[in-house]
């Protein structure tokens, strides 16, 4: 995952890298792009390599219509979208 303003405490996911199946390489998307392909009805998902953790991947819109994409909580933070490795 690649973020605006790495390190403080208002990050804001901006790109992504991703697999479809059981593809090994990666591909990169916008948030847009995901947020998009989520409302479109495709599934997501993160997945730390280094936990194993995972959690489903929701698009959301801020009250000022920002698109944004999200983690559905579950209490575990190694699977949170910022916990993920960085790019």
């Amino acid at each position: 995952m690649h973020v605006v303003a790495p390190g403080t405490t208002c990050e804001h996911v901006l790109t992504v890298r991703y697999t479809v199946g059981a593809e090994t390489s990666l591909r990169a998307a916008s948030r847009e792009q995901v947020h998009a392909w989520i409302t479109a009805g495709n599934a997501f998902a993160t997945h730390n390599a280094r936990t194993g953790a995972s959690a489903p991947v929701v698009a959301r819109t801020s009250l000022r219509g920002t698109r944004y994409i999200a983690t559905v909580a579950n209490g575990r933070e190694s699977d949170n979208l910022l916990s993920l490795p960085r790019f």
